[in-house]
């Protein structure tokens, strides 16, 4: 599942993307970029033996106890279900928004 860095922490309980950006600043989530028409996104899933992008960005950061990081993986219903609220949640907006 590809998602730009902006979707990405929304679904890891980030409040932006700014760690996102900082660590594909840094070369560290290189293994997890794709470039689809020249926009930037990350794979969230695994790949062989590769950990998602939920586990590889928290072998990275030292959290906070406030924090709560949420670990996202593609193949599990919780995650899927985050997803789709998440659809919901923009669609309603849309929605209203047109109203």
């Amino acid at each position: 599942m590809l998602c730009t860095p902006t979707e990405a922490a929304d679904y890891l309980n980030y409040k932006s993307p700014a760690t996102l950006y900082r660590l594909i600043r840094d070369g560290l989530l290189d293994d997890y970029i794709e470039y689809v028409e020249g926009v930037l996104y990350l794979e969230m899933g695994t790949r062989s033996k590769r950990p998602t992008l939920a586990k590889r960005v928290r072998s990275l950061i030292n959290f906070k106890g406030e924090h709560e990081m949420f670990m996202f993986d593609p193949k599990e219903e919780v995650s899927l279900q985050r997803v789709r609220a998440k659809f919901e949640q923009t669609r309603a907006a849309k929605l209203s928004s047109h109203s």
